[in-house]
């Protein structure tokens, strides 16, 4: 029996190979990241590590976290929000967790992914008290005009708010005032594309213009219904997108419209 003899470079080889699989593993979980599911009603995140820090933001509860740090005083951890920024949130209040990526997400998932990085950002809604809205738009009805309305809102928390309206809409014959308010219910409020319902109650004041001597100034009730989108870029740049039907009740009969009607919203 001939014995060949034992190629060193192919020892060599086998060894590095099996040390590379033993170690793949460890390396994966190495890169795997760290994230924070909030499972307390609301959680304040803070500027700093600990309770005395001012808050920047107030995360509801399932909202989630990727980890930044872990603190190294008190059980506190610093997590990135939405708008590029970070800020530090109590470990009592959160559930840590890891997440592996059992395969390559789609191509959507990654471009609905990159497109919120980089251009949306977290609500102001959590943490104001006072929404200032300016919205431009179209009253469709018997015919499209024009739509100019301020909207200033009481929040009485993240999902309700008393809002009053006032404005003009601007016709061949006549100038339509409206004034009134109502309430709005946001239903995920927080999320940076939040949709909300929105119901009022109000006035209607049609005064003819300078050269329509026929008709005469009236007066009548409205009432508007529908709802719409906010949607919350970097540096709390929030659009307002409103679809509403208006009715409009005179003494011999009502008619309806139906708004729609784009503009910004401040929230302080």
């Amino acid at each position: 029996m001939v014995r060949r003899p034992v190629n060193a470079l192919a020892v060599g080889l086998a060894v590095a190979l099996a040390v590379a699989l033993a170690a793949a593993p460890a390396a994966a979980g190495e890169d795997d990241e760290a994230y924070l599911r909030v499972i307390a009603q609301r959680a304040p995140v803070k500027s700093g590590p600990g309770p005395s820090y001012r808050t920047v933001y107030t995360a509801e509860r399932g909202d989630v976290f990727t980890v930044v740090e872990r603190g190294t005083k008190g059980y506190w951890f610093r997590v990135a929000l939405d708008d590029g920024t970070t800020g530090w949130i109590y470990g009592e209040l959160v559930f840590p967790f890891e997440v592996v990526d059992a395969e390559e997400p789609g191509f959507f998932t990654r471009l609905w992914r990159g497109t919120r990085e980089a251009v949306l950002g977290p609500s102001p809604v959590p943490y104001s008290d006072v929404e200032i809205s300016v919205s431009a738009g179209v009253l469709n009805g018997e015919a499209a005009e024009g739509l100019f309305l301020f909207r200033p809102a009481w929040m009485i928390d993240s999902h309700f708010a008393f809002e009053g309206f006032f404005g003009l809409s601007p016709r061949g014959a006549e100038n339509l005032f409206l004034a009134g308010g109502g309430w709005t219910l946001r239903l995920w409020p927080g999320a940076d594309i939040g949709p909300y319902a929105h119901a009022g109650v109000g006035v209607a004041y049609a005064q003819p213009t300078a050269d329509n001597a026929v008709a005469d100034p009236e007066t009548d009730l409205t009432m508007s219904v529908g709802g719409g989108f906010e949607i919350t870029f970097k540096r709390q740049i929030t659009l307002r997108l409103d679809f509403r039907n208006w009715t409009i009740f005179d003494p011999d009969r009502s008619n309806n419209s139906q708004e729609y009607s784009g503009g910004l919203a401040i929230y302080f």
